[in-house]
Parts: C-alpha cells; sequence; structure tokens
C-alpha cells in the first residue's frame, strides 16, 4: 500500500471521530473546515510516522491534538469573536419536536464540552471516541493513572458545566 493509500484508508476509516473532536473545539463551520485541512496537512506531512507506528489511530489522534491545541491557543492569541449564524435557528424551528429536542441536548453537552478546560476537552473528547485509557496515554504522553484522574476530573466539569446550563 502507498503511503497516499495508507492515508486515505487511515483517514476515511476516522474522519467521523476527528470530525467529532473538531466540532466540540471550534464551533464556527468555515474555522472548523480550516482547521480540518491543517489536520490532515499535519497527517499527510507524518505519514511515513503513521505507517510505522505500533498504533496508527492513536498517533493519528496525537496529530489531532496537536493540531487542536495549537489552533486554541492561537484563538485565545486573537480573541475571535464568531458571528451569530441565523441559519442554525431556522433549521430547528423546521424540525419535529422530538429533534429539535435532541439537537438541544446535542447543541447543549457540545457547548459544556467547548467550555472544558484544554486539558479536560482532550481528553473526554478521546473518550468520547471510544479510545481506551491506554491510547489516551499514548496519544497524550501521559501516564494511564493521569488519564483516569483526567478523565475523572472532566466528568465531573462536565456535569457541573451541563447542570449550570439549565
Amino acid at each position: 500500500m502507498t503511503p497516499e493509500q495508507f492515508l486515505l484508508h487511515l483517514w476515511q476509516q476516522n474522519q467521523g471521530a476527528i470530525s467529532r473532536t473538531l466540532l466540540a473545539c471550534e464551533a464556527d463551520p468555515a474555522a472548523r473546515q480550516d482547521l480540518k485541512q491543517d489536520v490532515f496537512l499535519a497527517l499527510h506531512q507524518s505519514v511515513s510516522r503513521l505507517q510505522e507506528a505500533q498504533n496508527p489511530r492513536a498517533y493519528l489522534f496525537r496529530i489531532v491534538h496537536n493540531v487542536t491545541v495549537d489552533h486554541i491557543a492561537r484563538a485565545q492569541r486573537f480573541k475571535w469573536q464568531p458571528l451569530e449564524d441565523d441559519i442554525h435557528h431556522v433549521m430547528l424551528q423546521e424540525c419535529p419536536s422530538a429533534e429539535v429536542d435532541e439537537r438541544q441536548q446535542n447543541q447543549q453537552l457540545m457547548n459544556a464540552v467547548r467550555r472544558l478546560s484544554p486539558a479536560n476537552r482532550q481528553v473526554i473528547l478521546l473518550a468520547m471516541e471510544d479510545l481506551d485509557a491506554p491510547e489516551i496515554a499514548d496519544i497524550l504522553q501521559v501516564s494511564h493513572g493521569a488519564v483516569r484522574v483526567r478523565l475523572n476530573r472532566a466528568k465531573i466539569e462536565l456535569m457541573e458545566l451541563m447542570q449550570h446550563d439549565r
């Protein structure tokens, strides 16, 4: 398999997880698309290391983690203010009530995840993608115990944010 084929296969397998991770880090769709392109570029630049990695998926998420950390740091330096997107409100009004409730709950969860501290946000996003503690530890380059502690703290912080929003 050529490096390009390997990268394309890995991208296709993990595109949903990458998109969900980026959604939790960036609310603005245009900025999220730019971030997705940055991730793909970083993966392309690291394709040989990805192929050699014992766990390519964990290595992929390490790259996603690094790109999102850079993005968050850059955003905090510049303090961008996104414009309100009215289309989102129109879409919610056109949905049946059950779908609206589900969308609102998902939106509330994503808003709470975005407000988590960066360390807690990363660990909870990786856990939401069904990565186990050893994989998360490998991605974040911390110990397994540190992952368990961070995950517990992240869950507590997330529950507090969700209760505060009610």
